[in-house]
């Protein structure tokens, strides 16, 4: 069965790990960084708390997790939340890994704090009942192109500004100004839609003109670019890391 118009337009696709395997080469750079990363800091005293952004049915997730707690030897546990826009997925992997939590929502609409309420916040109330101010490390694997495709430049700020506002590491995967042109006509091919505000996009350009506007707007947000990886991964995605000035 194919997928769903909106499952084209957000990228909550159902198969996914079906015809893309778990990427071990972005499994090996997160590794080799995030254990340089650690090094550099002080750990936290307690439980370490991990988000991952558009999470699919998990799979990754649970990679990420496995990392975290092999590079910060000694913490007590890493506790997991996966977060993604598609509720189906969600259940998925909460049958599959009973000790993640999963929570579905948009994270457009979350980070719309002029219309959202901390009370109806998903990712708020999260972090409430686990009584942390922010996540350890927030990873957002290949999940922002939907957002700016579908939320534009002031969507995508929006959504970096409480990104960065929610954790202490920040760890994004940008997709290329030609993936963009490629979901454009992806989705007018399968679903007859366009993205209403793609023409109107400030933030674009190959040879990494794209990647370095949004780069610069994240350190412009009290975020230090602290690793780049060298490597590209199996999808020539380069993984960027950044830690927050103002927590760490």
């Amino acid at each position: 069965m194919g997928e769903s118009n909106e499952q084209v337009k957000h990228g909550n696709y159902h198969n996914y790990y079906k015809f893309r395997a778990e990427d071990s080469i972005r499994a090996d750079i997160l590794a080799q960084h995030l254990a340089a990363l650690w090094r550099s800091c002080e750990p936290p005293a307690g439980p370490i708390h991990l988000l991952d952004v558009g999470c699919n049915s998990g799979q990754f997730t649970a990679k990420v997790r496995q990392i975290v707690q092999q590079v910060s030897k000694g913490t007590p546990a890493v506790c997991a939340v996966g977060l993604d826009i598609d509720q189906e997925l969600c259940d998925r992997g909460s049958a599959e890994f009973l000790d993640i939590e999963f929570i579905s929502g948009n994270l457009l609409e979350i980070s719309n704090r002029e219309e959202v309420k901390p009370m109806d916040d998903p990712i708020e109330r999260c972090m409430k009942a686990r009584n942390i101010d922010q996540f350890d490390v927030i990873c957002c694997f290949s999940v922002l192109m939907y957002v700016h495709l579908n939320g534009g430049d002031a969507g995508l700020r929006r959504v970096l500004d409480y990104l960065c506002s929610k954790g202490k590491f920040l760890i994004i995967e940008l997709q290329s100004w030609q993936k963009y042109r490629d979901q454009v006509r992806r989705l007018k091919r399968d679903a007859g839609e366009t993205y209403p505000l793609y023409t109107g996009l400030q933030w674009r350009g190959n040879g990494g003109a794209l990647e370095g506007c949004i780069k610069s707007y994240v350190q412009s947000n009290g975020m230090e670019l602290v690793a780049e990886s060298a490597e590209k991964t199996e999808f020539d995605r380069q993984l960027i890391f950044f830690k927050n000035k103002r927590t760490i």
